[in-house]
């Protein structure tokens, strides 16, 4: 019967401290999720979903380029600024390149980069899961 008590003790110890561990759902993240339009310099257009201040990578002529949005505003979410990246490779280190300054739902604007990217944010969403209830 000891051996059962003890047994049961150590196994709520072991739950309350995984339970202690894991961050309320308040303190998560919470990422809104960012649509881009990207025009290549070859043409081509690409279709981007990056959580905000995440960053998405597409290559180009042998070399990738990264995307980072950033959210200006509260919600809705209308005032972005993507920053622009060529990224690292064994030889080189990360670079940035530049921004460009959008506007939810507006016209592509093209980046003062080499190569220049035009860029425009389609739209903003909260992220899917149970911390999109909040705000």
């Amino acid at each position: 019967m000891k051996f059962h008590s003890v047994f049961f003790a150590l196994i709520v110890l072991f739950v309350a401290g995984i339970a202690a561990g894991s961050p309320p759902v308040s303190d998560l993240p919470y990422n809104p999720v960012v649509d881009m339009s990207v025009a290549l310099p070859d043409g081509q257009t690409k279709t981007l979903s990056v959580p905000e201040s995440g960053l998405t990578t597409i290559m180009v002529a042998n070399s990738d380029y990264g995307f980072r949005p950033t959210i200006l505003d509260s919600k809705p979410w209308t005032r972005v600024t993507v920053t622009i990246f060529k990224m690292g490779t064994q030889t080189q280190y990360t670079k940035e390149l530049g921004e460009v300054n959008l506007k939810t739902g507006g016209a592509a604007v093209a980046s003062e980069t080499t190569p220049s990217f035009r860029i425009a944010v389609t739209k903003v969403m909260p992220p899917a899961g149970p911390v999109a209830e909040q705000g």
